[in-house]
């Protein structure tokens, strides 16, 4: 693959060198070839147009405009020119009537026989000429060119003015210094099929040439340069997988010789050093074995720790650290608020998720959640397949753990809200069922068995965190639901919406129960 991309890649470079410096050599020589056509179709009407206006002057100083005419209408008739129309000063269509004629009448006279002819000639002048070229040449006494397109042809137009010579003066009069100016239409589409033809065969040569010179220059290029480099490719290969007695070619006297010369001296270093490695190595085997096995029975105690963190809450680690002998972990009637949450129709998700997939979703979600809660000082109490329970007691601040609670809450709800859309593709969208009840509630810790046996546990009891799992309960997805005695702490905090009095499972009595308003939403105000 190495190979084959590198040889695309120079026969790609020759290609566009050969196109940038053989075609822009052969874009110009296209250019020269075809405005040397073009002129030379230019030199070809200019001197057509000259020797016709000489053939007229000569006729008319021989005082033959009939000759003229006839000369002109031969003229119009052939294939020399598209166009060839004499115009009077005034813009007229010359010898087509008896004007001209009568003026040189008057002034000179006419032989009676050549005046008959003229007048036997005579027709209907075309549309008068006017436009820029024909008035400046009359101004300038010179030459007017220009490239017209008529119907989609193109055409090559002179408008050549014919001096009023002193030799004419006396028939034509001495008050103006042009007699006529000569139009004359050249088609130029020959010229242009000419150029196209030409153009089209450079192309053609240049393409021919440049494939021709790229299929050379690469096969020249893949011997010279893509081959030694495809052994050296080959001979690193086999250093890598450990054969430090490879060598490569190295036989050029250039580069390349030089670069296959520079990895056999590389090689060379590589074998011994490799020997030296292996004598130091079995130096070593035995002093990394014995750091290995303390390294082992180090990390075994290291998971031992965190496996053993895990079940033990926080607020236990912490007074075991203030106080060995546990004196302050016997349970307490303490004021706290309780958070309950489950994820919503976890029935039917377990119906769709295998328990695998269904266990990670729990563990990405929740864990997500530890952060948070302890960051509003609560301590997850337990955990129960869907569910959480979190106790959450008056932070040193002095804030109210209601408010905690509550805050901590809203927290949760955005959080799954983030964590649907970062794992759209992976799991499928879930809402938590969220209940806070505050009150009082025996909280504190208790030893399970006895010496090896012995585990803690940090659970707080009562109705209060009855009734906090039924307000969770009676929440629908994303709801936040709490009691009165939270709703009262809170209520400067946070908009509430009443629900009502409600009865709950293995509650006496009915309880007023309310809704905390994500910001933005207001319906009923409590």
């Amino acid at each position: 693959m190495v190979h084959a991309r590198l040889a695309i890649k120079i026969g790609l470079l020759i290609v566009v060198v050969l196109i940038i410096g053989f075609g822009a050599s052969m874009l110009v020589t296209i250019q020269r070839e075809s405005v040397a056509l073009i002129d030379q179709n230019k030199i070809g009407a200019r001197r057509l147009t000259m020797a016709v206006v000489a053939s007229v002057e000569g006729a008319m100083l021989q005082e033959r405009p009939d000759v003229t005419r006839t000369m002109i209408q031969q003229l119009k008739s052939s294939s020399l020119v598209e166009g060839f129309t004499i115009y009077r000063r005034n813009g007229v269509e010359a010898f087509t009537d008896l004007a001209t004629a009568g003026e040189v009448e008057r002034r000179a006279g006419l032989a009676p026989d050549v005046l008959a002819k003229i007048t036997k000639m005579q027709r209907a002048p075309g549309a008068p000429m006017t436009g820029p070229l024909f008035a400046r040449a009359l101004e300038t006494l010179r030459t007017q060119e220009s490239i017209e397109v008529h119907d989609g042809v193109s055409f090559f137009t002179l408008h050549y003015p014919i001096p009023n010579r002193e030799a004419c003066q006396g028939c034509h009069g001495s008050d103006h210094t042009v007699r006529a100016v000569v139009r004359v239409e050249a088609s130029m589409e020959p010229v242009y099929a000419e150029v196209r033809r030409l153009r089209n065969r450079q192309i053609l040569i240049g393409v021919l040439t440049i494939v021709s010179a790229a299929i050379v220059l690469t096969v020249a290029m893949r011997s010279v340069i893509v081959r030694p480099i495809e052994a050296l490719a080959a001979a690193a290969r086999r250093v890598g997988e450990g054969d430090f007695a490879v060598r490569a070619p190295a036989g050029a006297r250039d580069e390349i010789g030089e670069l296959g010369a520079a990895f056999n001296e590389m090689t060379g270093r590589l074998a011994r050093a490799h020997e030296d490695l292996g004598a130091k190595n079995t130096e070593l085997e035995s002093a990394l074995r014995n750091l290995q096995e303390s390294r082992a029975r180090l990390e075994l105690l290291e998971q031992l720790k965190g496996e053993l963190s895990k079940f033990v809450p926080d607020a236990v680690k912490k007074l075991l650290e203030q106080n060995p002998n546990a004196t302050e972990l016997e349970k307490k009637s303490v004021d706290v608020s309780v958070l309950f949450l489950d994820i919503a129709s976890y029935t039917k998700l377990s119906e769709q998720l295998d328990p695998k997939r269904l266990n990670q979703l729990v563990q990405t979600y929740f864990s997500s959640f530890l952060e948070i809660i302890q960051s509003h000082h609560g301590d997850v109490n337990e955990t129960a397949g869907d569910g959480l329970m979190v106790i959450f007691e008056s932070d040193r601040g002095g804030t109210d753990h209601a408010l905690n609670a509550t805050r901590a809450a809203f927290a949760i709800h955005q959080k799954t809200l983030r964590l649907n859309e970062e794992y759209g593709g992976v799991f499928p969208p879930i809402m938590l069922h969220m209940g806070i009840n505050t009150g009082e509630a025996l909280v504190g810790a208790t030893k399970l068995g006895t010496g090896a046996a012995q585990r803690w546990t940090f659970t707080a009891t009562g109705p209060t965190t009855n009734v906090a799992a039924r307000f969770a309960g009676s929440a629908q997805g994303g709801e936040i639901v709490v009691g009165p005695t939270t709703a009262e702490r809170m209520r400067h905090h946070f908009v509430l919406e009443s629900l009502g009095e409600k009865t709950f499972k293995n509650v006496s009595q009915p309880i007023h129960v309310y809704r905390v308003i994500p910001p933005g939403i207001y319906e009923k105000i409590a």
